[in-house]
């Protein structure tokens, strides 16, 4: 199968390219050129509607992980024109090369926590994909607009699998976690939830290739654990006392839900930061 990954010399799209390279040809598409795997490399700025309408030719299928990766790596402005404006292309592209099916990055910034500062309280735990999105904020508004714009890309007859990862860790910042993972305080409307960049390549893998009837799907892909070396009770007495439990929960559990990924994909999260960090 050949699939074009955008993004593909990102912290995550790095993993992305390498694990699918194992059993596919691979081009990335990207401003700036990583050597992952056996990928082939294309240097092609995402808003170039063109250049990456040419590189999507003989392509079954994108991976779509291109974009500037939170609220600090640019302005309003800029975050908006490349993550939402460059999903269009993308789209678009995909449409005039015969792609049917785009795997998109989204983000669980979509549901509005994460960067509101506490301002928005979940309405239950765990998290699963019939929670209500109220993103804020240009990052989570800009992935939840490309969902939408994706959505309506596959009235056309395509499939989208739109992975939500939380705070995805790579081994370039293992020591920036070890600390958060003493310090709940500091990322609690975060819900503590991470998931390894391993997982979320894997997810995407699966996504790629996953008989799945067309639409749009989305999931999120959390590690099966909280971030924290709390067990998951007591940050809930201490953060979120008045938010229900809608099932039992493990007891480092995650406070957001892997479940619909398992069904539609397969997918279960296999890495946990007691593991990966000691």
């Amino acid at each position: 199968m050949r699939i074009v990954v955008t993004g593909g010399s990102g912290l995550v799209g790095r993993r992305i390219v390498s694990a699918l390279t194992l059993e596919h040809e691979v081009v990335n598409l990207d401003l700036r050129i990583h050597g992952e795997g056996d990928a082939a490399h294309v240097r092609v700025d995402i808003l170039d509607a063109p250049a990456v309408a040419k590189t999507l030719e003989g392509a079954d299928v994108v991976v779509h992980a291109a974009g500037l990766p939170g609220p600090t790596f640019g302005t309003a402005e800029e975050i908006e024109r490349v993550n939402v404006a460059g999903t269009g292309v993308v789209a678009q592209a995909a449409t005039e090369a015969g792609v049917d099916r785009i795997v998109f990055i989204s983000s669980e910034a979509v549901l509005g926590f994460v960067f509101s500062e506490g301002r928005i309280r979940p309405h239950y735990f765990p998290i699963d994909e019939e929670h209500t999105l109220s993103p804020r904020g240009p990052y989570g508004r800009s992935k939840f607009v490309a969902e939408i714009l994706l959505t309506r890309w596959t009235e056309g007859g395509g499939t989208v699998v739109a992975l939500r990862p939380p705070w995805v860790w790579v081994p370039e910042e293992y020591e920036k976690y070890r600390a958060l993972t003493t310090s709940p305080d500091q990322w609690w409307d975060g819900l503590w939830a991470y998931v390894h960049g391993d997982d979320v390549a894997r997810a995407a893998g699966l996504a790629a290739v996953r008989d799945l009837r067309p639409g749009f799907h989305p999931v999120y892909v959390a590690a099966p654990d909280n971030g924290t070396t709390l067990p998951t009770r007591e940050l809930l007495e201490r953060f979120h006392p008045d938010v229900p439990l809608h099932s039992d929960l493990p007891e480092f559990g995650s406070l957001i839900s892997s479940e619909g990924a398992r069904g539609l994909l397969g997918f279960a999260p296999a890495m946990t930061w007691r593991e990966f960090l000691k």
